[in-house]
This record gives structure tokens, sequence and C-alpha cells, in this order.
């Protein structure tokens, strides 16, 4: 490996920020992230679970960034996540592979050792690809993206599923509404969020968030809960669909959570929240919606029934290092 790369801690400076989101921005332009966005993130976290970022440069310039630690949202003793992401013209040269390899030797002495690695890669992006599978990562679950043109979106197909709930004993609200009428409103959308979460696929169990962290997701600067809509039935949050604001993409939306309680499911209910919010985002002026489903999750065939179209979806990754390699490092690629 050439001279002059070197791998060093992030330090949380505005400059660190950028750096990371300059690396991240180069690698999917089509997804953009703000510096505002990874900083709440970073800061929003909870400090008993491991996490670091790591910037690698090449004389002086950042052309890689990384993270490593337990997901706080799914966590259990053993399981660590990782991210390398180096800018693609300078990928195959090796510096992915040493920023891996440091990453890995600080995992390895760490107390649990680690038996399950996770990592994310874009199935348009075969470099990722390749280098998570020649180091033991599996596919553990693809997740279809898709959008929606907002503005050429048409309810009219959708009327006699909205009458049929407007009907019934359901009123679907925005939540706007609610949080103004009922000052535990938000702690009622995260308990119904929480129950509504069991039944969506993920490669491992859930780790409930929580009340504090996810008031301040939902107030920090990607939060829209103006955009929501909730299904109330006497009282009780039986349906909601999320919109959160992508900063860096100041005219798309990305949607969080859809879901509805089983005992209220089959009446066309996640149709009608799935329309309103889409309505609610075209009159604000947003242009477009993004969202993701495990592919084979129904909720996937109401998107595509809405209109939203597929783009490259990402594959969550997974080594499990007593089945594979127990040194976790197995054939080398340059990246």
């Amino acid at each position: 490996m050439r001279q002059g790369f070197a791998i060093r801690p992030f330090g949380g400076s505005d400059e660190d920020y950028q750096a990371i989101v300059d690396v991240w921005n180069a690698a999917f332009p089509d997804e953009p992230v703000a510096v505002e966005t990874r900083r709440h993130y970073d800061e929003t976290r909870q400090k008993q679970y491991l996490f670091q970022r790591l910037i690698g440069e090449l004389d002086g310039t950042p052309v890689a960034a990384a993270y490593y630690g337990e997901a706080e949202w799914s966590h259990y003793p053993g399981k660590y996540m990782i991210g390398v992401e180096v800018i693609p013209e300078y990928r195959r040269l090796g510096w992915g592979t040493a920023v891996y390899d440091h990453i890995w030797s600080v995992l390895a002495g760490r107390d649990p050792k680690p038996t399950v690695l996770t990592a994310y890669a874009r199935e348009d992006d075969p470099d990722s690809m390749r280098f998570a599978e020649k180091r033991g990562f599996r596919v553990a679950q693809r997740n279809q993206f898709s959008k929606l043109d907002v503005r050429s979106f048409d309810s009219a197909p959708f009327e006699e599923a909205l009458r049929r709930v407007d009907e019934s004993e359901v009123d679907v609200r925005p939540f706007g509404e609610l949080m103004a009428e009922d000052e535990g409103a938000l702690r009622k959308v995260y308990e119904a969020g929480w129950e509504y979460l069991q039944d969506v696929p993920f490669p491992d169990p859930l780790t409930k968030m929580p009340f504090e962290q996810y008031m301040s997701e939902v107030t920090g600067p990607d939060g829209m809960p103006e955009s929501w809509f909730i299904a109330v039935d006497d009282g009780r949050y039986v349906g909601m669909s999320q919109l959160w604001r992508i900063l860096a993409e100041p005219k798309r939306l990305q949607t969080g959570l859809t879901g509805v309680a089983r005992t209220h499911r089959r009446r066309g209910i996640a149709t009608a929240l799935k329309v309103r919010a889409i309505m609610g985002a075209k009159e604000m002026g947003f242009e477009s919606i993004r969202t993701d489903n495990e592919e084979k999750n129904p909720m996937y065939l109401l998107n595509v029934r809405l209109g939203f179209k597929p783009i490259p979806s990402w594959l969550a990754y997974r080594n499990e290092l007593a089945k594979s390699n127990p040194a976790g490092v197995p054939a080398r690629e340059d990246r």
C-alpha cells in the first residue's frame, strides 16, 4: 500500500463531520446526507453502546470514512456493526482493506469478543458487495427501496378505500392536531410504533429505544411530525404513517414507519394512511417520497399500487464468525 495513507479517529469537529459527509455523498450522490443529520445522530446515541467513527486520509485529504460499534436498535453481546466507505476513484488501492483491518484489530480485543458482524451494501455497488463477501459476509436481508413522484400522484383510484375508512369507527387524523390536543400524544405514538415494529422483518430482534431518545429524533433536524397521519379508534392509536424530512434534499421525504395494529388490519387503514400522507406532502410542496420494505413484505405491494417505482436497494449483510472464519478477515481485495 502506498505511503501517505493514514487512519485517524474522528474528532467531532465541523471539519470532520464535513469530511465523512463528503465521502458518503461522493459514494452515493443520489442519497445525500447533511452534516446536521450525522451530528444529531451521534449526539443522541445511547452512550452505553460502543460507537466510533474513523477517517482515512491520503496525504492529508479524506478519502475514506468508517464506523464500528454496537447497534443500539438491535443489541446483544458479541454483535458489532461495521461501515466502510471509500470515494469511488480511490477504491481498489487498499485503503478500504486498511480501514477494515484496523477496525477488526480493535474489535478482536473487545470483551465480549465478536461473534457476529453486520454491514450494508447497495446492490448497484459491486465493489462494496465484493468487499463484504470476500470477508465472510453473506446477505441476510434485502430491502427494496422505491420512490414516488408526489407531483403526479392521483388519489382518485383510492377514493373507495378512503370512504370505507371515513365511514368506519376509525378516524385518520394529522398528528399535528393530536399533539395540539393531547400532551401525551408523542408517548402514545411511541408505544404504538413499537407494537407495529414487532411485525416488520429484521435480521435480528429489536431493542426498544428509550422514549427520551425517540423525542430527540422527532424534534431533530429530520423530524417532521406534522406530516404524520394517525388512525385513531376510541382514543387508541391503531395505525400510523410517518414521513421524515431529508435535510440534504429539501424537496424529498423519507417514509419512516407505516403500520396498523393487528386488530385493525384488512380494513384499508394502511392505504388510507399512506394516501393521506402523500396528499399532505403534495400540499406542502414536496416532490418525491422514498421508502423501503423488506422485499417480501406485503407493504411493498401496497407501495407499488400507490405508484412507487423501484430504485437501487440495500442489502443487509451478516458475518457469523464461527461459521465463516474466526479471524473475520478472509481473502484480501484492495478497496
